[in-house]
């Protein structure tokens, strides 16, 4: 870092270039460094050129207007070096227009070394509030000047594990609405920022106190104001989604315990993300699923036989977050993934109900789910836990649940990571035998047959057409072939 620092002050003999913000935050809280922010007093964007130039490194522009720019380095101790052009006419003045206190900091370059001699504190809270561990908004004007900020807040006190004040949670509660002002990409971003740290739920909750949550998510409007009498739980359809999603954040937390035997599986699936969208990990979007998954309940109520319905909540719902997810920008991975687990979110408990699962019905699930596995087994456990302190189902039932559920994933994992089974019949094959042109289908057939092999059911090549041959009817009106 010494050595880093030290080529970005030979390049800045004729600017004024300052540690701002988050990476000054950062050096106070020894927390290790992930970007440097820097704040110069004239044409950031020639600075940032020089500097990119010097690096050999990629320049972008992040805010045109604002002149804020970005170094992404290669192979360094950190992975960028952000720009800005004073926010004022002085670093003082500049400090005084950031978020909030705990960001307002700052020191000249120079002075890396000793930098605490030469700290920069308009705000006298600053060092107060790093000390406590406190966000503070800089000022009542804050969120007014950047309604971001608000979701900002909570993503600062996940990611450093502070609290907000009292008084910052008030100001978010008088400008909630603001938030309507901000592009979705930029919500969804820092949103799933939260969603994405182990112990989030607590911050969603505070959220929804302060009135922000219903404004990021309208629909969040609709499930409080449906009828609470016809749900099991006291403040209704909300507060069940809401449990819901906390047991699925105390899940994930906890896969050794729930999963003893197929955690690391289920830790090493969790931790893969990478095709999901910017900022989303497959931990956030699971949450996020478990707080939408009965979304479509108030439209699909049904009153009969003295018992309340919800006949095709799951088909309904899957689609609603199809448009929400569109209206707010997410990637179409992201979607496809809310989608299935809502759609088949009522699959699991009707397989283990009678907790006898036969082979057959159990690999039509793996077939139908696919990798989404382990993701619809948390949903579902997450989905029945929210009921444990009401009693709607007994202990021994839910122990019976997890027995079943276990021995599913278990099931699962041990097919997944099997040896690769001989080559006795291909996708050519069935193409040639039954006329078929390439598509979605042959991967159906091949599943089938490959699972039938594994269960001893078929043991050559012939055996395995025979077995297609009998599914053919069935896979082709699924495909409409």
């Amino acid at each position: 870092m010494n050595r880093l620092i030290s080529k970005i002050n030979d390049l800045s003999q004729d600017y004024d270039v300052y540690a701002v913000g988050g990476f000054v935050r950062d050096m106070f809280l020894k927390r290790k460094h992930k970007d440097i922010d820097l704040a110069v007093n004239k044409n950031a964007v020639k600075y940032s050129k020089r500097l990119a130039t010097a690096f050999k490194s990629k320049f972008i522009t992040l805010d045109k207007i604002n002149e804020t720019y970005r170094i992404i380095l290669k192979d360094n101790v950190v992975a960028n070096i952000d720009i800005s052009l004073f926010n004022g006419k002085t670093i003082e003045e500049d400090l005084q227009n950031r978020d909030f206190t705990v960001n307002a900091i700052a020191f000249n370059l120079k002075y890396f070394e000793n930098f605490k001699k030469h700290i920069i504190l308009p705000n006298n809270n600053a060092l107060k509030d790093l000390k406590s561990k406190t966000i503070n908004a800089i000022s009542d004007k804050s969120f007014k000047a950047d309604p971001l900020r608000m979701l900002r807040a909570f993503r600062f006190a996940a990611e450093l594990c502070f609290k907000l004040s009292r008084k910052t949670l008030q100001q978010i509660k008088q400008n909630a609405k603001l938030i309507n002002t901000i592009a979705p990409e930029r919500i969804k971003n820092e949103f799933f920022k939260v969603l994405s740290i182990k112990k989030s739920v607590i911050l969603i909750d505070k959220m929804d106190k302060s009135g922000l949550l219903a404004e990021l998510f309208h629909e969040i409007k609709k499930m409080k104001k449906a009828s609470k009498k016809y749900y099991y739980h006291p403040g209704g359809l909300f507060q069940h989604s809401f449990e819901t999603m906390e047991s699925a954040e105390n899940i994930l937390n906890n896969l050794k315990k729930y999963f003893p035997t197929s955690y690391i599986d289920m830790q090493n699936h969790f931790e893969e993300s990478s095709f999901f969208s910017e900022n989303v990990t497959r931990v956030g979007l699971l949450k996020f699923t478990a707080l939408f998954h009965d979304n479509a309940k108030p439209e699909t109520a049904t009153f009969k036989n003295g018992k309340m319905h919800f006949f095709g909540h799951e088909e309904h719902g899957a689609k609603k977050m199809e448009d929400i997810m569109l209206s707010a920008k997410f990637g179409k991975k992201d979607i496809e993934y809310v989608m299935s687990l809502i759609k088949y979110h009522m699959r699991l408990p009707a397989l283990t109900r009678n907790n006898i699962v036969t082979k057959k019905a159990t690999l039509k699930f793996f077939r139908d789910i696919g990798d989404k596995i382990p993701d619809l087994v948390v949903l579902s456990m997450s989905d029945w836990y929210s009921y444990k302190t009401l009693k709607v189902f007994s202990s021994k039932e839910l122990k019976l649940q997890e027995k079943s559920v276990r021995e599913l994933l278990k099931y699962y994992y041990e097919l997944k990571n099997a040896k690769p089974l001989p080559k006795i019949i291909d996708g050519n094959i069935i193409m040639q035998k039954f006329n078929l042109q390439p598509g979605p289908w042959i991967g159906d057939f091949l599943k089938i047959a490959v699972e039938a092999y594994r269960d001893g059911e078929v043991s050559n090549t012939d055996e395995m057409l025979k077995l297609v041959l009998l599914e053919l009817p069935q896979i082709k009106k699924k495909y409409k072939i």
